[in-house]
């Protein structure tokens, strides 16, 4: 009687060959960089502003006697006054601490609607808007490439008047991601007078 025939062995695959040192120091460094990625991908996302958030005004800034000039808008500071008295030569008079603002401003690009809105005084941690009070040149109209000439007033607290200020113009109320000119001021340059006039708007010279 014949035996019958033992079963085969399982043919065992060999091991895949180990990849050399070189091969997985580049695989690591891989996903290294693809983690870096993410996380920076990721922190972008988080420090987008939200669509509701408010946008840095694009500022000029200059000093007194030189011009400036932003998208729709040139300002020249050409005079800064401090008086404890201020009038505007017709009919309107007022004691106080006062600093005035002599300027020359044009629209750059277009006039249709244009206005000096925004004429704002920065002294220390406080902002103070141009008097509405007397004939001043506050909201001035503005005409493209012809500048007029005008003076704003601010009324401030006695004694503050000392270090450095910045005067603020623009064309919009809201200056988000709009231009902004500001004049720096070094206010001890500035001798306090008894009184002083507002010059009258007109064409600058």
């Amino acid at each position: 009687m014949t035996a019958p025939p033992l079963p085969a062995s399982p043919v065992v695959p060999p091991s895949p060959p180990t990849p050399p040192a070189r091969n997985r120091w580049h695989i690591a460094g891989v996903w290294a960089l693809s983690v870096v990625l993410v996380v920076a991908a990721w922190g972008l996302t988080q420090v987008q502003k939200p669509d509701d958030a408010p946008y840095d005004s694009f500022v000029s800034t200059t000093t007194v006697g030189e011009r400036a000039t932003t998208r729709n808008l040139a300002v020249t500071v050409t005079r800064v006054r401090a008086a404890r008295s201020v009038s505007d030569g017709d009919r309107w008079h007022a004691d106080g601490t006062w600093l005035v603002v002599d300027f020359d401003a044009a629209a750059v690009v277009d006039q249709f609607g244009t206005l000096l809105a925004t004429s704002n005084l920065h002294l220390g941690d406080r902002t103070y808007s141009a008097t509405e009070r007397g004939e001043s040149a506050r909201n001035m109209v503005l005409i493209t490439g012809v500048p007029r000439h005008g003076s704003i007033a601010f009324e401030v607290p006695p004694g503050s008047l000392e270090g450095t200020a910045t005067l603020e113009f623009a064309v919009d109320y809201d200056t988000d991601a709009d231009g902004v000119i500001e004049v720096v001021v070094d206010l001890d340059q500035v001798a306090m007078q008894n009184e002083v006039t507002l010059d009258p708007e007109g064409w600058a010279r």
